[in-house]
This record gives C-alpha cells, sequence and structure tokens, in this order.
C-alpha cells in the first residue's frame, strides 16, 4: 500500500531516497496548510501572505521603525523585492516610510493604525487557524512533530 505522500502524488514507483520522500511529504503539508489561509487572507484582507507578514514583523517592532533589510531577514518566506511588497502596503495607507534619523540614505518602514487595525481583526482567525488544521494531531504529536522541525532546522543541510 503506498505512502500517503506516494498517494498525494499519484506514484506508483518507489522514492529515490527517504530525504527525497519526507521533502516532498513536508512540501505537500506546506501547500495544503498554506493555501487556504492564503485563500482567506485574500478574501478577507486583500492581503498575500508576504504582505500580512510585513504587518506582522511591523506591528511587533512598533513603534520601532525597521529598514527593509531587517524586514526581510525577519521573513518567513523569503521575497527578493521588500521594497515592492511595502509600496504596495503604503499605497494602502498601511505602513508608512520616513528616512532614517541616524541614517539618512535608510528608509524606515512603520505600521500605520489602518495596518494595525486590519491585523487586529484577522487576530481571532490567526489563533484559530493552526487548530482547525492541525489540532487533530494532538499534544504528544505536534510536540514531536515541533521537535523534529527543529532539528531539522537547526542543522539544514546546504545545495548545491
Amino acid at each position: 500500500m503506498p505512502s500517503v505522500i506516494a498517494a498525494n502524488l499519484k506514484q506508483k514507483g518507489a522514492f529515490a531516497s527517504a530525504e527525497q520522500e519526507v521533502l516532498l511529504g513536508i512540501r505537500i503539508a506546506a501547500a495544503r496548510l498554506t493555501e487556504p489561509w492564503e485563500k482567506f487572507l485574500k478574501t478577507e484582507a486583500d492581503l498575500t501572505t508576504n504582505q500580512y507578514n510585513v504587518l506582522r514583523i511591523l506591528r511587533g517592532s512598533h513603534p520601532i521603525k525597521l529598514a527593509s533589510g531587517e524586514i526581510a531577514e525577519r521573513m518567513i518566506s523569503r521575497d527578493p523585492d521588500v521594497t515592492r511588497l511595502v509600496d504596495r502596503l503604503t499605497r494602502r495607507g498601511l505602513v508608512s516610510r520616513a528616512r532614517g534619523r541616524q541614517d539618512r540614505r535608510v528608509v524606515e518602514v512603520g505600521i500605520t493604525e489602518k495596518g494595525r487595525e486590519i491585523l487586529t481583526h484577522l487576530d481571532a482567525h490567526v489563533e484559530r487557524m493552526p487548530r482547525a488544521m492541525m489540532g487533530h494531531l494532538g499534544s504528544k504529536k505536534l510536540g514531536q512533530l515541533r521537535q523534529l522541525l527543529e532539528a531539522l532546522i537547526a542543522n539544514l543541510g546546504t545545495f548545491p
């Protein structure tokens, strides 16, 4: 009987390695977890997941403003063009930009009241979503999964 991973991929043959099967499993799980959240954010707040992530980062640092490079370092999914993300959020009035006080070459970004209001509106859903998607695992399996993910993230190999 094929594994859940193989069944999801409609793969009939064996995987080349256990690492390949696990990597594909992680990618499937990540896609299945994020897809409903992406749709929800789009319909509920007209935000992408990266825009939402920028707002959460800025709310966490508020009232301190951050440079684009600092925002990029804190993002979950690395976006090479944080400037464009910030441009879109600025046009919507969700963030503001100002020249740095210490270094005028640096542009500092902060969240606006409107940006904080959108996040406040989404907070209850942010609390509910992980439980809805993964609560069936129970606390013991969630603890095991967290430990495995921490070990994986802490010691990732390199490629190429």
